[in-house]
């Protein structure tokens, strides 16, 4: 009788035991900050391979750019890494949705996405046309009725373009990368590049480069190789021979960090303390101005 006594107190004993470790553990755990997650981890973020000024590759094949650098810069100052996989554009979407990658950068467009979730707006622009004009520069906006736009595949502009296709009358053509746009309208494939501002502006200083370098014949459509040197040069020319002009379209795009839906929020959290950092100890303003984006006056707060 006594031993089941003893017994019977034990099993009363017990969960007073178990209840008083885990307010014990509460307690401790109230007194520490949510942050640990994300430090000492190594992030795989995905990058538009070609969207300069944002995300690039250099000459030697190495990450850089305006994003690039940001997130290099909020990556030391929350303590994590970050390991860059460049990618088509168009990959990188589904690349998050799957967990191939944590997340995403490069000049990528806020917008309402299922699959999606999105850091706040570390910079805004404006949606722009890329043209060829033999006469002086004019604040009217071109004609788009009957014309052909070329836009990137999976970008903010290419969906903003299809949902007033059919009323303005226009047609689009899809390429997969920054360099397939430029070289299609040099050969006079589409009549408009359409891109944000920032891109159009790095693409206006690379076009005349591509005219003095040449191209090759591999760089060439089939119906001009063979053609005679004299017409070939000719053709060489139609484009870059032109102004080069680009026009805002007005409609706001914003820039961030894209995950998955309801997915890595440490990552989206840390986002926005080390910008918060950035903006504070001058290395926001630093990098702005360094890539000539997101002056005071356009930048989100």
């Amino acid at each position: 009788m006594h031993k089941r006594a003893a017994f019977f107190g034990k099993l009363t004993i017990l969960p007073l035991f178990l209840f008083v470790l885990f307010f014990a553990f509460a307690l401790s755990s109230c007194g520490k900050k949510s942050t640990g997650k994300i430090q000492g981890r190594e992030i795989r973020l995905g990058i538009d391979r070609d969207n300069a000024p944002f995300s690039y590759l250099d000459e030697e094949k190495n990450p850089a750019g305006f994003d690039v650098e940001l997130i290099e810069a909020i990556a030391k100052l929350e303590g994590f890494t970050v390991k860059f996989v460049p990618m088509n554009p168009s990959a990188l979407q589904s690349a998050v949705v799957t967990g191939t990658i944590v997340g995403a950068m490069g000049g990528i467009e806020i917008r309402e996405e299922k699959q999606l979730s999105f850091s706040e707006a570390y910079g805004s622009s404006t949606l722009g046309l890329l043209y060829g004009d033999q006469s002086s520069a004019s604040e009217q906006m071109p004609s788009l009725q009957g014309k052909s736009i070329l836009v990137k595949e999976g970008s903010g502009t290419a969906v903003f373009l299809e949902s007033i296709r059919q009323k303005k009358g226009f047609s689009l053509l899809v390429v997969q990368e920054n360099q397939d746009l430029i070289r299609e309208w040099l050969e006079g494939k589409g009549d408009f590049i359409a891109e944000d501002l920032p891109v159009l502006e790095a693409m206006k200083e690379e076009i005349p480069k591509i005219d003095k370098t040449g191209r090759t014949e591999d760089y060439l459509p089939p119906d001009l190789l063979g053609i005679s040197e004299f017409d070939l040069q000719k053709e060489k020319n139609s484009r870059a021979g032109q102004n080069i002009e680009i026009f805002s379209l007005k409609e706001e795009q914003h820039y961030g960090l894209m995950v998955g839906m309801g997915q890595n929020k440490e990552l989206l959290r840390a986002f926005v303390r080390g910008l918060k950092k950035m903006k504070e100890n001058g290395e926001w303003e630093a990098l702005t101005k360094k890539y000539a984006l997101f002056s005071s006056n356009s930048n989100p707060q």
